[in-house]
């Protein structure tokens, strides 16, 4: 069974109504302040283009954003199709439900974000072969699902449920179940080919990580998360960081996913 969730936003006027009065609220987390970080580097503005992450590989190829940069899971089939970094982030996927004594044996109703490691894992994992799935537009959409008794479990990061539930939100009731999962790597993706772009970025984490970088993760509790720069190939032939540099700035695609990405 499927049921497709797609969660439409149609308030813009009242939205904007509530933005004249109160503070706006400012986008941060590691990989908002880490591509700061590089784009400063580079010498050029960072933009912060909010995406669908199941049309992620589209933004990209059609040349919305120039990165996707956003707690992206390295996988086989990415790396035929994308152009990634460095691995810089470890993280696995975890099973988040109300209930923490879970029958996987029971039909349950699994939440999880369309085109995430997490549908990865509930297509791939037999236990999760009879279970009725429920698409989200983002990972929070999945843990709220949870919450409001629409799912049983949600399938989700790692890096993000230790976030939220040891946050004091109303997450913080939801309980992490012990489900025997791999470690996975967090990944920046280029298109296809644009190897010199992704070369400069991989050279500018190597040299920062002692520093600048363990400073970020330090800030958002993500330092037992820090992967060790690995060696990786410096040669292109490519004009993607020319691109970049002509055009004075690096459109970075994401979606709200804390501690990569939230406002606050």
């Amino acid at each position: 069974m499927r049921i497709k969730r797609v969660l439409f936003v149609v308030l813009a006027v009242a939205t904007l109504g509530l933005a004249s009065c109160g503070k706006e609220k400012e986008l941060k987390g590691f990989d908002i302040d880490l591509a700061k970080v590089v784009s400063k580097e580079l010498g050029v503005e960072v933009k912060f283009q909010e995406i669908v992450w199941e049309y992620k590989e589209l933004e990209l190829s059609s040349k919305n954003i120039d990165l996707i940069w956003n707690g992206l899971t390295i996988t086989d089939e990415r790396k035929e199709n994308l152009e990634l970094s460095i691995p810089y982030l470890e993280n696995r996927q975890v099973i988040v439900s109300k209930d923490k004594n879970i029958d996987f044996n029971k039909n349950l109703i699994v939440s999880f974000e369309a085109g995430s490691a997490g549908e990865d894992l509930f297509e791939s994992d037999s236990n999760f072969s009879s279970m009725t799935r429920v698409e989200t537009s983002a990972q929070v959409d999945a843990l709220t699902e949870v919450l409001s008794n629409n799912s049983d479990i949600a399938i989700i990061d790692a890096t993000m449920a230790g976030y939220y539930i040891n946050s004091n939100t109303s997450y913080s009731s939801l309980n992490i179940i012990d489900y025997n999962t791999e470690s996975e790597f967090y990944g920046i993706a280029a298109r296809k080919g644009e190897k010199a772009l992704i070369n400069k970025i991989n050279e500018i984490i190597t040299r920062l990580y002692d520093n600048k970088i363990r400073e970020v993760a330090n800030k958002y509790g993500l330092t037992d998360f820090l992967v060790t720069p690995e060696s990786y190939d410096t040669t292109s032939n490519d004009d993607s960081l020319d691109y970049i540099i002509n055009k004075k700035s690096l459109v970075i695609g994401y979606t709200i996913f804390a501690p990569i990405a939230f406002e606050e």
